[in-house]
């Protein structure tokens, strides 16, 4: 294996982090931009990891990756939250267009550049009811976040087209983890809520679906992205689409807790039903999901459970 340099943009966050594991597995050089604004940088140090504490839409960013050159670029760092993108368009556009902007472009400057892998999200496809969504469905996102995500979508299809810019987007399913930053997942709220006897929120009648895909499939689906070879969009999913109301009893039966949820009106840019085609990005790569719903949700246990034990010896005190 040939010795590269990696870049990743947000990496000290939910899915960077999980990244960054994986590369510390192989030889390659590993390099981080990150603002540290919801990322977690601690366990960075000591590892074999070059972190630029920095903004993507700085001028220190783009000076950092021309000093870098990299061969690889997987771009994370984003504005992730609906309502978010909903109450503060401009920020979010700010963050995930001209920020997504000024990383290619400076990728653009690097000689010997090779792939520019893109975070993009099942949010461009909106409220397309043609399931499962492949690559080709229509684009008819709800919320200024799916909008935003759609348009870095056609500045790297452009530039392709321009001059051969090599990319990689890969649009996400709906992906649960080991999240500890404050703007999370349903299944991160769901079990928060479970944990502390409290009565989760579901918004709507439940019945609406998602295809969840666990963090480290997700992680595992960025690295071989870097091989493909025809620039393009390609769906990271499970191919499986679960209803809200499911994974609500999911998690009570996992955890041994019966609760009733407390029911709201739907939210302003949430989809209705999503579930994505894996086919294209199986068939690029080879790969395919290691976990199904439910041992993702035995293996988050198990990460919880963890961390509580270690949280409770590291507490404990010898008088």
């Amino acid at each position: 294996m040939r010795k590269k340099r990696f870049l990743i943009t947000g990496g000290c966050g939910f899915i960077g982090s999980q990244v960054l594991q994986n590369l510390l597995k192989t030889p390659h050089e590993i390099f981080v931009i990150d603002n540290l604004s919801t990322g977690d940088w601690s366990w960075i140090l000591e590892r074999r990891i070059d972190l630029k504490i920095c903004d993507i839409r700085s001028t220190n960013a783009l000076e950092y990756i021309l000093d870098v050159a990299p061969h690889y670029v997987i771009h994370l760092a984003a504005q992730t939250d609906i309502p978010t993108s909903i109450e503060q368009q401009h920020l979010d556009a700010d963050i995930n267009i001209l920020g997504t902007l000024n990383v290619m472009l400076a990728c653009k400057k690097v000689a010997n550049f090779e792939r520019f892998v893109f975070a993009s999200s099942a949010a461009v496809y909106g409220n397309n009811t043609k399931l499962p969504l492949k690559e080709e469905s229509q684009i008819q996102p709800q919320s200024p976040y799916g909008m935003s995500k759609s348009i870095c979508e056609q500045y790297l299809s452009l530039n392709k087209n321009m001059d051969g810019f090599p990319y990689c987007a890969l649009r996400f399913a709906n992906v649960y983890g080991n999240k500890r930053q404050d703007k999370k997942d349903v299944i991160s709220n769901f079990w928060d809520e479970f944990i502390q006897q409290r009565a989760p929120t579901i918004f709507g009648s439940g019945r609406q679906t998602r295809d969840f895909i666990f963090v480290d499939d997700i992680a595992e689906a960025l690295i071989l992205a870097i091989d493909i070879k025809d620039s393009g969009v390609y769906n990271v999913s499970t191919n499986e689409q679960t209803s809200i109301n499911e994974v609500f009893q999911r998690i009570g039966n996992l955890l041994q807790i019966e609760l009733d949820p407390v029911r709201k009106a739907p939210r302003l840019g949430d989809v209705y039903s999503s579930c994505l085609s894996n086919q294209k990005f199986r068939a690029a790569t080879g790969w395919k999901p290691a976990y199904t719903l439910q041992t993702g949700l035995e293996k988050l246990r198990e990460i919880k459970m963890k961390e509580t034990l270690h949280a409770t010896k590291s507490s404990d005190v010898v008088i």
